[in-house]
């Protein structure tokens, strides 16, 4: 029967139809005023056949005219049936799981580990996720916290017993079109296609990812942003035209590109898709305390005061207490503690210099270890603590001496260098005859003619040198020795030479006299009482402030004592003027006499002045040998303190005796850069150096000049803005300006990046989650109400209407109706005799 029927309406059989309803309507259905024409038409269709029949028909009887007229509006009926096109409808409706999106923020801000400050809130965090204690819910990054949250039984709860399709979708600045496996580990997703072209399939099941081989989510996008907006608009983009239960968001709520959050729930709130979020992170974020450097000279001196420096740098945990314990041990022993120290830690990002002094009376191996003593959660602990190490020595300091002609200033000065145990001193007479040997603890048969052989001396001493009996090229080698290599020259000045050489200065010959701190012009002139007070009579130095502080006039412990040996000192006939003292030079000396001055001031006699890493003094008299009439002892200490004071830097490696530095190791463009110059020793800083010059270059540009300026005791700083990003070097050298062209500069770099918006406020912004859940009638929770996420999404399944339509205008019923309503009359006609 039901073939029959099916065959009479020209409908094909649907299998899935089975169980469904089924119904006829019409393609074509006029609706309003031409609903109303149309019965207007039917009755005037059916008005006037019944007049015509009824005056072509008027013999027979009415029933008869009636049957015909019948049979012609069954006709027209049936026509008219089938110009308004009729369907046959087979109808089914059947449950269909809803798809949940879940939005998995994968940027860097997601790999941090939040220093979780309030016990309770970590401990209820760390319950609801099943971890074993608070130290493990620090030590788990937010990504992997997320993870946690969506174990098994969360995701089972969410899928409602099979009536939902999850969705896993990481995203950082754009949303990973294919979804991801659950338990697949997180990356961040590759760059976006468009979401329209490459929509899942609602059927299919989640795709595995590809292109890695071992099970990771293939890696897209830009880590360093993230875009909520743009992944809740993409998401809603890609499942358009499915059902959706709802969208889960695991984040911190940190949107640092693309449309405002809200704006695209705003989208999902017109669609009637609720959004729910797990907020993941804390409104405090992480914080970490670290020990960046622990700086130590490799090698230091028996007796001396040296410094250990511990920088330490903290995010969010400015202004906070913290103590720093400093430890040491030697030779490989046990560690002892040195010096425990409480700070306050200053602002973030800042490197905060904390030094602490020592000293040790014998040689050995010293062994530093910097360490933080219960700072409190942090990110982490692998950075609280530093080694360093130095090595403590007793070293002999290896001097040079050369004479232009033998003098008793000369001759004594040899002999108490000689004897000092502390000094290793080779000598050389150029007035002596080649069959000459000449003094020294290791006698030289020639001077140095080579930079390294130059390089065996701490520290030059030249009297009077004849400039002419020097070795050709010396000359520049003492200049690079002292302005590259950090050693020491002193010259003393004497009545054969030094005239001469300070008037051929600009001779290759005489290049070291370019680099002594004083300025001595041509012409200088001098009136014949002058040169006869000079010669004549005694006169005294005249010690200045400058010059009491310095170490080689330190003859007493005690000040007064001192004093009284510098005012006793014999006095000197004979002295070499010279102009003044260079720019930044220190003059320790000046002449005693009054009368013996010119328009700079007294004349100077004694000076001293740093040239790159090496320093220069330059003595205008001979005759410190008379000191040995007040006692031996004071002669044999002051060129001890002198050979000392000048290659000290040599000794040490040849560095400046200041640190260079920087606030902070990286920065971005339009900072503010602080640079410091911190001076190992505050004593070794002359009283005349009023600016260390220096340059800024970023690579590839040009170097830009900067002035360090003294700012407290042993510290010169300057600050400059950085403009773009890129390696920058810092240069900066001691002296006057020249030394930029002399000497080898002291360096330090620092870096310019582009900032990372991850990173730049990397804490949990609760405030947007929520805001942007209420929009759309979800919620935001955070990580101990977890479990509470399943019952935010109310859809399950949705009803799916399958619906199977056939023409039948053409159906064999409706053209056997037509023909049997035609013929019926045209027999009727035949029978009456109408045709």
């Amino acid at each position: 029967m039901m073939t029959l029927f099916r065959w009479l309406l020209g409908i094909e059989p649907t299998q899935w139809a089975e169980g469904g309803g089924w119904g006829i309507e019409l393609l074509v259905s006029p609706g309003g005023d031409t609903v109303f024409l149309l019965i207007v038409l039917a009755c005037a269709i059916v008005a006037g056949l019944y007049w015509l029949y009824r005056i072509e028909a008027r013999r027979l009887p009415a029933s008869r005219r009636l049957l015909m007229m019948g049979l012609r509006v069954v006709v027209i009926g049936l026509i008219a049936l089938m110009l308004l096109e009729p369907v046959f409808v087979l109808r089914k409706v059947e449950p269909m799981q809803s798809h949940l999106i879940v939005l998995m923020d994968v940027s860097e801000s997601m790999a941090l580990r939040d220093a979780w400050e309030d016990p309770k809130a970590a401990q209820a965090a760390a319950d609801a996720l099943g971890l074993s204690s608070v130290d493990a819910i620090r030590e788990a990054t937010r990504q992997e916290l997320g993870q946690r949250a969506m174990d098994h039984h969360l995701i089972a709860a969410l899928e409602a017993g099979g009536d939902r399709l999850l969705r896993f979708h990481p995203f950082t600045d754009q949303l990973e079109p294919t979804p991801v496996p659950p338990a697949a580990p997180l990356q961040a997703p590759p760059t976006l296609a468009n979401p329209a072209e490459t929509s899942p399939d609602a059927d299919a099941p989640p795709l595995a990812p590809s292109d890695t081989g071992n099970g990771t989510a293939t890696p897209v996008g830009n880590p360093a942003s993230t875009a909520i907006g743009s992944a809740i608009r993409q998401a809603l983009l890609a499942y358009r035209g499915k059902p959706i239960a709802g969208i889960l968001l695991l984040t911190d709520g940190q949107s640092n590109t693309g449309p405002s959050p809200l704006v695209a729930a705003q989208l999902a709130m017109e669609e009637g898709i609720p959004i729910a979020a797990l907020a993941i992170g804390t409104d405090t974020g992480p914080r970490n305390l670290a020990i960046r450097q622990l700086e130590i000279d490799p090698v230091v001196f028996v007796r001396d005061t040296n410094r250990i420096t511990a920088f330490v740098e903290s995010r969010g945990m400015a202004g906070q207490t913290v103590n720093l314990l400093l430890e040491q041990r030697r030779e490989g022993g046990d560690w002892e503690e040195f010096e425990r120290r409480e700070l306050t830690i200053a602002a973030d990002g800042r490197l905060q210099p904390i030094t602490f002094d020592f000293a040790e009376e014998q040689p050995t191996r010293l062994e530093f270890r910097a360490s933080l003593v219960d700072p409190g959660p942090q990110l982490t602990t692998d950075d609280d603590v530093q080694l360093a190490q130095t090595r403590v020595i007793r070293q002999k300091l290896r001097v040079l001496v050369i004479a232009g002609s033998t003098f008793p200033e000369i001759q004594f000065m040899r002999n108490t260098l000689l004897r000092d145990q502390s000094i290793e001193l080779a000598s050389w007479l150029q007035s002596a005859d080649k069959q000459y040997r000449q003094p020294g603890d290791n006698p030289i048969t020639r001077l140095p003619t080579t930079a390294q052989e130059l390089d065996q001396f701490d520290c030059i001493i030249m009297y009077d040198p004849d400039p002419d009996q020097l070795p050709p090229g010396f000359a520049q080698l003492v200049v690079d020795f002292v302005a590259r290599s950090g050693g020491g020259l002193v010259y003393i000045a004497g009545e054969f030479y030094t005239s001469a050489n300070f008037d051929r200065q600009g001779d290759p010959s005489t290049a070291f006299m370019n680099i002594l701190p004083v300025i001595r012009e041509p012409g200088l002139f001098r009136s014949a009482v002058q040169l006869r007070l000079s010669r004549e009579n005694p006169w005294t130095l005249d010690i200045t402030d400058a010059g009491r502080r310095d170490a080689i006039f330190m003859f007493e412990a005690n000040p007064e004592a001192n004093q009284q040996v510098l005012s006793a000192l014999p006095g000197m006939y004979w002295h070499f003027a010279v102009t003044r003292a260079k720019p930044g030079a220190t003059i320790l000396a000046q002449h005693g006499d009054a009368r013996m001055r010119n328009q700079f001031g007294p004349e100077v006699l004694l000076a001293t002045q740093l040239v790159g890493p090496g320093r220069t003094f330059f003595l205008g008299f001979d005759s410190t040998y008379r000191w040995r009439y007040l006692d031996e002892s004071y002669f044999d200490g002051f060129w001890a303190r002198v050979a000392d004071r000048a290659g000290r830097s040599k000794q040490l490696g040849g560095v400046y005796p200041f640190r260079l530095s920087t606030d902070q190791a990286t920065y971005q463009p339009g900072s503010e850069v602080n640079i410091n110059a911190r001076f190992t020793d505050p004593q070794q800083v002359d009283p005349s150096l009023t600016a260390l010059y220096a340059e800024v270059e970023r690579a590839g540009d040009e170097p830009q000049p900067l002035t360090l300026l003294p700012e407290g005791e042993g510290n010169f700083t300057a600050s400059t803005t950085v403009l773009r990003a890129g390696p920058h070097t810092v240069r900066v050298w001691a002296g006057d300006e020249s030394a930029k062209v002399l000497g080898r500069p002291a360096i330090t770099r620092f870096d310019v990046a582009l900032p990372n918006l991850e990173y730049q406020n990397p804490t949990l912004d609760l405030a947007t989650l929520r805001a942007l859940t209420a929009l759309t009638g979800g919620q935001a929770l955070t990580l101990d109400r977890c479990a509470e996420l399943p019952g935010l999404f109310k859809v399950r399944t949705v009803d799916r209407v399958l619906e199977d339509r056939q023409e039948i205008w053409d159906a064999p019923l409706l053209w056997g109706l037509l023909l049997i309503a035609l013929i019926g009359e045209w027999v009727t006609r035949k029978k009456y005799r109408l045709i």
